[in-house]
């Protein structure tokens, strides 16, 4: 069971053209099921990112969507104590009963506050894009 503020790693995941993405680590930000055109969800979430060096680093903070997240921010005993970021602006819907999971971690109430402030500043901004992808059909067995 997952819920607000945890860090999970999907097994397999469609990206937002429909691709199958091998394990990745997500956010949950919302974690009440509902529908949307037609199909349930149980949980929505943001992509978690690791940088793979110092200029990577640099490059993906010059874009505000991308919320910085240090080690002492997630907690867990599963975490890999490195620095990385949230995409921001992608919304993932996601069906439990469609996909393979595992509970990490949780991030900490003051980076979960951020990260909902910033997505409520993207949609003013018209910025937010939401990925349905995962919700209409089942990924792999």
């Amino acid at each position: 069971m997952c819920k607000l503020g945890d860090i999970i790693v999907i097994k397999e995941f469609k990206d937002k053209h429909g691709e199958i993405v091998p394990k990745h680590s997500f956010v949950i930000i919302n974690d009440e099921a509902d529908y949307i055109e037609g199909f349930k969800y149980d949980f929505v979430s943001n992509m978690l990112c690791s940088f793979h060096n110092e200029e990577h680093k640099k490059r993906k903070l010059k874009f505000k969507q991308n919320l910085p997240v240090k080690e002492k921010q997630v907690s867990g005993e599963n975490i890999n104590e490195k620095e990385g970021y949230i995409k921001a602006d992608q919304l993932y819907y996601f069906d439990k009963s469609k996909i393979t999971y595992k509970v990490l971690a949780h991030v900490e109430p003051e980076l979960l506050d951020e990260l909902v402030q910033l997505i409520l500043e993207l949609k003013e901004q018209n910025l937010l894009i939401p990925i349905y992808t995962n919700i209409d059909e089942k990924i792999s067995n």
